[in-house]
């Protein structure tokens, strides 16, 4: 054989044995598999819908009497983002001082839970004092928590059709790292992008700011629903938070 080789070479390989024995069970094969296929669902196992139906419940927490579903979303309206983010706003302001906590509490906490890079707050712990502000700096939502040594909260860009702007998330995480400012603790907070569907906001100005994170509505609601504490709920702030879900999806 040349160094290179040479396809003449091969004449002398000596093939293996074929038989057609092969394609029998080839063609048996594939009639079974057309004939398996023909036999339709019934011969697929079926699980009770009522199995299914719990794994729901369970998914977006519907066994709470205050979960969102509860309520009808306000059909007759179709709220801008400014208004869904002031409404947020509204609802966490509303009430006692241990209302707001409470609001303003499971708020941060289901933003955090929805950040990787942020550490979880304790069950038990509850702030000293509360802030939520929308519009600040052009922040859509901010809520910012305080222990008494330090600050830390959520930053919050709430999309439903509008896109981000170029600068956008870097002014509004200067304005509450920055140590002249709010001066927030960045390891005990959360910066968050949150649309319908997070592949339709843009990567590229993502990728500028590696603090924040794309979140769904999907994600961030379901975790909302389980963090609210029920003596803290009501009926207006339930049905906001419905007709969130009814605008996004």
């Amino acid at each position: 054989m040349s160094p290179r080789g040479d396809w003449r070479d091969l004449l002398s390989v000596q093939t293996a044995p074929f038989n057609a024995r092969w394609l029998d069970v080839v063609q048996k094969n594939s009639e079974n598999a057309i004939e398996a296929i023909r036999s339709g669902l019934p011969n697929i196992r079926a699980y009770p819908w009522q199995q299914d139906a719990t794994n729901i419940a369970a998914l977006f927490g519907l066994e709470a009497e205050t979960h969102c579903f509860n309520e009808q979303p306000h059909e007759w309206l179709n709220p801008l983002e400014p208004q869904i983010t002031k409404g947020f706003v509204h609802f966490l302001n509303s009430g006692s001082p241990e209302r707001q906590r409470s609001r303003c509490l499971s708020f941060v906490k289901a933003a955090l839970a929805c950040s990787p890079r942020s550490l979880p707050i304790s069950g038990q712990w509850q702030p000293l004092s509360v802030c939520a502000v929308a519009e600040e700096k052009r922040i859509d939502i901010l809520v910012e928590l305080t222990d008494g040594k330090s600050r830390f909260g959520v930053v919050i860009e709430a999309k439903f059709d509008h896109h981000l702007t170029q600068g956008q998330m870097e002014i509004a995480e200067k304005h509450v790292l920055d140590q002249n400012e709010r001066a927030w603790d960045s390891s005990r907070s959360a910066f968050l992008v949150i649309a319908p569907d997070i592949n339709q906001i843009e990567t590229r100005l993502l990728r500028k700011a590696p603090n924040w994170r794309p979140v769904s509505w999907w994600a961030f609601l379901i975790r909302l629903e389980r963090e609210i504490e029920g003596t803290h709920d009501c009926a207006d702030y339930r049905r906001l938070r419905r007709s969130v879900w009814s605008k996004a999806y």
